[in-house]
């Protein structure tokens, strides 16, 4: 009998023993999908947060690029004006080529940056992108460009000064 009794001990504590081992392993299975989640929520923290350092370098070389831009342009401008205003006998002339080809030059380097000229000619008067300074007849067209305007990267950063028709 002794040995039922033992045997009968023995089955207890290993159903104890078996009870406390399922008990501990599905707290670890919890902790472990715990920590999983938390894992994966830092996982996503760090790629939201490099893709916003990532966006934030970008919008600071561009906005460095910004006021560089918004500086060369009144050169570009009276370079344009220049040349706009060039006898024609100087047309061939080397010296003028020169010039005319460092205009191209800065155009293409502006280009390069995505800087777009807004150059309305004939185009119907919108008052997000144009500045109306004078205006004559009917009609709301763009019947003369007094200075072109620009865009960088398609934010505007000066408006077209224009002649409406009205």
């Amino acid at each position: 009998m002794k040995n039922n009794k033992s045997d009968q001990d023995n089955t207890v504590i290993q159903d104890v023993n078996i009870q406390e081992l399922q008990d501990t392993i599905t707290r670890l299975e919890q902790e472990s999908m715990h920590n999983l989640a938390g894992w994966q929520r830092a996982q996503a923290d760090y790629q939201n947060l490099k893709r916003e350092s990532d966006r934030l370098r970008v919008e600071s070389i561009q906005l460095a690029n910004k006021n560089l831009i918004e500086t060369l342009i009144p050169v570009f401008d009276n370079f344009a004006l220049a040349l706009k205003h060039l006898p024609t006998e100087l047309i061939d002339n080397t010296w003028v080529q020169g010039i005319v080809f460092i205009h191209r030059q800065l155009q293409d380097i502006l280009l390069a940056e995505g800087v777009e000229v807004i150059d309305p000619l004939g185009q119907e008067f919108n008052p997000h992108i144009h500045e109306a300074v004078d205006s004559e007849g009917e009609g709301s067209s763009i019947v003369e460009v007094l200075q072109v305007g620009y865009t960088l990267h398609g934010k505007l950063i000066r408006s077209a000064r224009v002649k409406v028709s009205s």
